[in-house]
């Protein structure tokens, strides 16, 4: 028992004089990070070509007029069913 005792602390002991010896090679150099490049949007011109609104508002007209032209029929209610009851295994 004594050997084995004793052959475990110099495994232990020669597992962590290793780590210590070795830890410091493990370390990574930082990333080098290439400067970061701002950007500025500009405006080109005051007045833009495509107008978003006028197309929006034609859209919806047209829209609620083809709801004002569909016909809706209300759904008829359920039918009632007798619920069947289930045969008992014996």
């Amino acid at each position: 028992m004594t050997r084995s005792i004793f052959l475990s602390l110099v495994f232990h002991t020669a597992m962590i004089v290793i780590t210590a010896i070795t830890l410091p090679f493990m370390v990574r150099a930082p990333i080098d990070l290439p400067p970061i490049l701002s950007v500025d949007l500009i405006q080109i011109t005051d007045k833009t070509s495509i107008h978003f609104e006028a197309k929006d508002a034609k859209t919806l007209e047209e829209n609620k007029k083809k709801e004002e032209k569909r016909i809706v029929s209300q759904q008829a209610p359920p039918s009632e069913k007798k619920k069947e009851k289930p045969d008992r295994i014996p």
